[in-house]
């Protein structure tokens, strides 16, 4: 299995699938940023997906997800099987460092998760897409 996390396009994402949102805002934008978090949750709510849980976490965009505590919560949610995987503004929320792209992919193979985002691609190259139902 390759080392690249699969993404998952929203319209092969059923609805009424529960997901966590997670997103990871610069703590330097305060409020300015949370604009990313509703926009997504209306995003959720008009694809007919659920949103069982939110963690978002104010820290350094470019800071490894590891030390993030909403990060290991959204994680946990999936791998309890409270969701289906994970919805985030940007795909870079959920890793931006390779350690962090790296471990994601793992975790993803390893679970099953779907990841989503509002513009999510798949790659037409590889058509597998990860999914595990909730």
């Amino acid at each position: 299995m390759s080392s690249s996390v699969r993404q998952t396009a929203p319209h092969e994402v059923p609805q009424g699938t529960r997901l966590v949102l997670y997103a990871c805002l610069p703590a330097s934008l305060g409020k300015a940023a949370d604009h990313s978090v509703a926009s997504t949750r209306r995003y959720v709510t008009d694809a007919g997906w659920e949103t069982v849980e939110m963690h978002v976490d104010r820290a350094a965009p470019f800071e490894s997800r590891a030390l993030c505590a909403g990060w290991h919560n959204a994680l946990a949610a999936v791998e309890q099987g409270r969701a289906a995987g994970i919805v985030a503004p940007l795909l870079v929320m959920l890793g931006h460092l390779e350690e962090d792209r790296t471990n994601l992919a793992a975790w993803q193979a390893r679970t099953g998760a779907l990841i989503t985002t509002p513009w999510a691609v798949v790659d037409a190259a590889d058509s597998a897409v990860l999914r595990r139902a909730a």
